[in-house]
């Protein structure tokens, strides 16, 4: 149970990952198609739509690409928090907003933060192991409150 309320990557076997591979890359196919079309939404709503883009279907689309993704990972991971949080905000530091780089970037500091987060449990508790999933909450903790005090309280 408790691998499930905090999540982590220490029971992963090929035998769970394998059912879960078809929705990984549905979902990775589906979001880098919607990048070019998440570049023109974040220009806003009536942007896009007088450069003509369809802004329901994209909203639903790049949803659909977030959901496959995020749904697959949960079921083989469970919940491990603040990565989708801190990742990107970090990245958008280093590439800019262009979202066809910053998704490709995003999937690969995601990567490297699981493993570190993984890694430093396994090293932190040694001969016992903390979760992946509490080593990010230490991490996206500081994070997401930088990210509330930067914006303004109306802004939220």
């Amino acid at each position: 149970v408790q691998s499930w309320l905090v999540g982590g990557v220490g029971g992963a076997t090929y035998d769970q990952i394998t059912p879960v591979v078809p929705f990984l890359a549905a979902g990775f196919i589906v979001s880098v198609v919607c990048a070019r079309k998440l570049n023109l939404l974040a220009l806003g709503d009536d942007t896009a739509a007088g450069l003509g883009e369809n802004v329901a279907l994209a909203r639903g689309m790049s949803a659909l690409g977030a959901v496959l993704l995020c749904g697959a990972t949960t079921a083989v991971c469970g919940p491990i928090g603040f990565v989708g949080l801190v990742v990107p905000h970090a990245c958008r530091l280093l590439v800019g907003a262009d979202y066809r780089w910053l998704l490709p970037f995003s999937a690969l500091g995601g990567a490297i933060l699981l493993l570190l987060a993984d890694v430093a449990g396994r090293l932190a508790a040694h001969p016992a192991e903390l979760d992946a999933g509490i080593v990010t909450a230490f991490i996206g903790a500081p994070v997401f409150i930088w990210i509330v005090r930067r914006r303004k309280v109306g802004a939220l």
